[in-house]
């Protein structure tokens, strides 16, 4: 039998932040994931600013400004009517007012990679099959490789399973259901790409938006995200609608006349809402997509996963430090997400029905290009470097007034 501190299950951004930061403490860590890495991942690819700043503490800011990864400077958003603004992140929200277009292939097997040069021992292709459990509490996990099951012992689990993870339910944790759906396949021959990420509302998207992401000069990740109860409700089929938006939608100043596509669309379904569930028990934490850190109005979730791997990390070694990993200790980790994310996802999720509204979010984007302060802070606030709350100070009110 194998043992160690930790078990992590999942080695996507979130199980690799955690195997990191505590592999960095001299914590004994095992990562395990299903797949072999690399592996490809529907995702719309951008890292944002607050991704940025986790991976430039993981040693890895030399990587994404290697001129591998095309780098966006700003946003534009264009309204089913025609109304657009295209917007800086303020500076004053953040010391990184850029974005990155990284795939999920790459960028999971680097975090991976970097993981394992911490000193977390990474077991790639071992399915986690159930938590070992006695007397209550968790004991190790169960897995299989290669028809082959074995246990891994450990003091600590850390699920990072993702949208579609089980290990939550086998402890008796329950988690929120999948509010979206999100798809993507990338185009060549693409024109017109620039330095901004480009964000499409349009009536035809329920309750979400699509994207143009420049992956280089001439190709584009472009997909659409849309809420599972509109998908349901008008029999949705985001295939065909993003084929709908690359054939017919007008995308200017994106010119998608000649684009091909690369790829098969693929998608995966987002799992939305922290704050409704517990991300704790005796000797388990959740944390990314598991614990449901995606941001409810854009659908954004790299950065969450990163900063919630990195707070795990913190906590487990605070709880060994003390001796005790109940529950009751690891609250600290449940403390710090309420803390940072419970009241804005609420807040981000009454902003999101404003997608629904398309009169008004044209309003909005027309304000947004008439007043620049506006528009930038709307940026900040769909990239996490500003409280969604903002929206609501008296210079924005009256900027959306007047």
């Amino acid at each position: 039998m194998d043992k160690a501190d930790v078990v992590i299950v999942g080695a996507g951004p979130a199980g690799s932040s955690a195997a990191f930061f505590l592999a960095q403490q001299g914590i004994e860590v095992v990562l395990i994931d299903k797949s072999h890495f690399p592996r490809e991942k529907a995702c719309g690819d951008g890292l944002g600013p607050r991704a940025i700043q986790i991976m430039n503490k993981m040693g890895l800011g030399n990587w994404l400004a290697s001129g591998s990864y095309y780098r966006c400077n700003r946003v534009r958003m264009v309204s089913s009517m025609g109304s657009r603004f295209e917007a800086h992140i303020p500076a004053e929200d953040t010391p990184y007012p850029y974005f990155y277009i990284v795939s999920r292939r790459d960028l999971d097997h680097k975090l991976v990679e970097t993981a394992s040069s911490a000193g977390a021992r990474v077991y790639m292709g071992h399915k986690a099959v159930s938590p070992v459990v006695s007397n209550g509490t968790v004991k190790g996990v169960r897995t299989s490789c290669n028809g082959e099951e074995t246990e891994i012992s450990c003091k600590i689990l850390v699920c990072a399973d993702g949208t579609n993870g089980s290990f939550a339910k086998y402890l008796g944790l329950q988690s929120v259901k999948p509010h979206a759906f999100a798809a993507r396949a990338y185009f060549s021959n693409v024109k017109g790409l620039d330095d901004c990420i480009n964000i499409y509302i349009d009536e035809r998207i329920p309750e979400g938006y699509a994207w143009i992401f420049p992956v280089s000069e001439t190709t584009a990740n472009i997909g659409l995200g849309v809420s599972c109860p509109k998908m349901k409700q008008l029999d949705v089929d985001v295939k065909r609608l993003i084929r709908w938006f690359v054939s017919e939608k007008d995308t200017s100043p994106i010119d998608l006349s000649d684009a091909a596509a690369a790829t098969d669309i693929k998608g995966a379904h987002l799992r939305m809402g922290y704050g409704r569930y517990k991300s704790v028990a005796d000797g388990v934490l959740l944390v990314g997509d598991s614990a449901g850190l995606i941001n409810p109005l854009t659908g954004e979730g790299i950065a969450y996963a990163l900063e919630s791997g990195e707070q795990a990390a913190l906590v487990i070694r605070h709880a060994f430090s003390k001796g005790d990993i109940s529950e009751r200790a690891l609250m600290l980790y449940q403390n710090h997400l309420n803390k940072n994310f419970y009241m804005n996802h609420r807040v981000y999720e009454l902003i999101r029905f404003g997608l629904a509204n398309y009169t008004w979010m044209d309003k909005l984007i027309k304000k947004g290009a008439k007043h620049p302060e506006l528009a930038a802070k709307f940026t900040s606030i769909m990239m996490s470097t500003a409280k969604p709350s903002s929206i609501f100070m008296p210079k924005m009110l009256r900027c959306m007034l007047f």
